[in-house]
């Protein structure tokens, strides 16, 4: 996959995905704190979820041999502003990772989510991996339908029924 991949979007704003880099801990920050409640719930566990730049900077400092991040920025008045952020971590068999992804809410249904998936897809089986998987809570049904519209199949956990796994073979 080449980076950065610049389109236009339906209003058109001009959207770029690339890999996520050092520089952009601050704009991951805003992203995740300008979430909704239930964006952030379904993401993180927890709808109050405030990163510190801590954390964000050990999000950003993702290796190569550990896995991708990636993101989709627009340029708003205020600069660059994430609008979807989308990673996966290579899991210690060195044959699957485990992805999370998640859109601005004003973002969503606009294709961002169905790029950066396609771009996570991707990087993975460049990198010669052969399985991506999800742990979905069970309520978010939206994730739900998306995934399974990207080909990935929906079980049920064995932590129990409030969770789900989405796979695909790469």
């Amino acid at each position: 996959m080449v980076f950065p991949e610049v389109w236009k979007a339906e209003d058109g704003s001009v959207l770029t995905l690339r890999r996520l880099n050092d520089s952009d801990a601050e704009n991951l920050i805003a992203f995740v704190r300008n979430l909704s409640v239930s964006a952030r719930y379904f993401r993180f566990g927890q709808g109050d979820y405030d990163p510190a730049l801590d954390e964000s900077l050990k999000v950003c400092t993702l290796r190569p041999d550990e896995g991708m991040h990636l993101v989709v920025l627009t340029t708003a008045d205020t600069g660059e502003q994430v609008v979807g952020s989308a990673r996966y971590v290579i899991q210690p068999d060195r044959s699957s990772c485990e992805f999370v992804i998640v859109v601005a809410d004003k973002w969503g249904h606009h294709g961002v989510g169905h790029r950066l998936m396609h771009a996570l897809l991707e990087c993975a089986k460049g990198q010669g991996l052969q399985k991506m998987v999800g742990r979905i809570l069970a309520s978010n049904r939206d994730m739900l339908q998306f995934v399974r519209g990207c080909g990935f199949m929906i079980s049920d956990s064995a932590e129990g029924d409030w969770m789900k796994i989405a796979s695909i073979d790469l």
